[in-house]
């Protein structure tokens, strides 16, 4: 489809008269040209903005939207036709506002710690709002991170990030893309969000909305009931009752698919203070002094990390510092391997916790580091550890150099243990990703050491109390 042909097509769709094969075919073309759905986009968000900027407003003399727009499509004017006649209604609206001075109503955004956001309005100048406000027309983008919004009709949502959405209206959201939790009130029963697959419409509910791209529209409801319009296909309408949830069929039909009450926060994480770590260090010339204090009911127990750097030889595997087992010295025991990782400088294991059961990641309680070896300087530790919080991005926690032992001491190797915690009990909080990053250690060919197990303890962060 050719850009003439999109133009047209995005035109007779929004005027209501795009059918049969035709609608069949913009589907299509949106589904796999990435040009053409950033096309729809901005003819959207120009639509909508059009739509609010005319709707109950005295434009004087100025000619109706709707014979603005008839005259384009008779002489089959371009996108950039119409916004160039959108700045002359604009213009005179602008004008009434200013005479009659009607305060427009507005939306609060907080956000949670490590959120990445950008605001836009659709006016600037000196009646731009300032601050973490929406108005009617404003667009907010969350990079990363999450955001509250608290409607004055008492609507509030929790987005996660990434996210585009644009206000219309009050009781309108235009949600682009994003995962919303929605709670509405009586009093504002017939709020409304769109999305590229569904016009959803409340009837006092709380309710949840996935719109990914490449994916099909999800609607999740936890309380009451909402009304469901596909925009697709047959444009179906159902009405969704606590319990259900549906996508979107490309054919316009609803399917029903689990609900996912885990996959919406209906509030903010707070960001904890977090403490000083402090780290206990122990050493030993036996090898096997602390084989006993591994684990394998940690939050790492069974996590296959991703990896790189790491020297791959006699069995040795970065997937065995989280097995719970700390082995034998190699080919001790035939077929027994060394249970353990060989570090290289930089070497790297990242482990996805996930977001836990509340959503809201995992409060980090401790951290435990094992490395032993026949040669002794093989036992010592230098590894940096990094925490990456749901929505954020990975921050140092702590470093560990620790070299008691000197490579003199071989007759029964030598062993340590460094125990990580926080002084006020936490070591970091909201946690779904952790990396640990070796180092140079002395004593060692390579500066190389042998790590035998990492344990990191800690349970799922708390939802903050209302």
């Amino acid at each position: 489809m050719n850009q003439r042909e999109l133009e047209h097509h995005l035109q007779e769709l929004f005027d209501g008269r795009l059918e049969g094969q035709a609608f069949e075919n913009l589907q299509q073309t949106l589904r796999t040209d990435p040009a053409a759905r950033e096309a729809y986009r901005e003819y959207l968000h120009l639509h909508h903005a059009l739509e609010f900027r005319t709707k109950g407003v005295d434009l004087l003399n100025v000619v109706p939207m709707d014979r603005v727009v008839e005259r384009r499509q008779r002489r089959a004017i371009r996108i950039a036709g119409l916004a160039a006649a959108a700045v002359l209604v604009v213009g005179a609206l602008v004008m009434t506002l200013i005479a009659t001075h009607t305060p427009q109503p507005t939306l609060a955004i907080n956000t949670a710690p490590g959120t990445d956001i950008t605001i836009s309005h659709a006016h600037t100048g000196e009646d731009e709002p300032e601050g973490l406000v929406l108005e009617p027309g404003s667009r907010l983008k969350v990079i990363t991170g999450m955001v509250e919004l608290k409607f004055s009709s008492g609507v509030r949502g929790i987005v996660r990030g990434p996210a585009d959405l644009t206000l219309q209206r009050e009781d309108l959201l235009e949600l682009t893309n994003g995962t919303v939790w929605f709670a509405v009130p009586k009093k504002a029963i017939g709020f409304t969000v769109n999305t590229p697959d569904l016009v959803l419409t409340d009837l006092g509910t709380e309710f949840g909305i996935m719109s990914e791209p490449n994916f099909l529209d999800e609607v999740h409801v936890f309380d009451g009931k909402v009304k469901i319009l596909s925009r697709n296909g047959l444009k179906k309408l159902e009405i969704l009752n606590a319990g259900q949830a549906r996508y979107a069929g490309s054919d316009g039909h609803w399917k029903a698919t689990p609900l996912r009450r885990d996959h919406f926060l209906d509030t903010l994480p707070v960001k904890k203070t977090e403490p000083a770590v402090v780290s206990t260090e122990e050493s030993s010339n036996e090898e096997f002094s602390y084989a006993n204090d591994v684990s394998d009911t940690d939050l790492l127990h069974g996590l296959k990390p991703v990896t790189s750097g790491w020297k791959l030889e006699n069995e040795a595997h970065p997937n065995e510092l989280t097995d719970g087992i700390h082995g034998a010295r190699f080919n001790e025991v035939p077929g027994d391997p060394a249970q353990g990782a060989w570090t290289t400088v930089g070497a790297t294991a990242e482990y996805n916790l996930g977001t836990g059961a509340t959503g809201l990641g995992y409060d980090i309680t401790s951290i435990q580091s094992i490395a032993a070896w026949a040669g002794a300087g093989f036992g010592n530790q230098s590894w940096t550890v990094e925490v990456k919080p749901v929505g954020g991005d990975y921050r140092i926690l702590h470093t560990v150099n620790y070299h008691p032992l000197t490579s003199q001491q071989i007759d029964d190797g030598g062993a340590t243990k460094v125990i990580l915690t926080g002084n006020g009990g936490v070591l970091a909080s909201g946690i779904e990703s952790i990396k640990f990053t070796a180092s140079h250690v002395a004593g060692s060919v390579d500066n190389a050491f042998v790590w035998r197990e990492l344990d990191v303890f800690g349970a799922p962060s708390e939802l903050p109390v209302r």
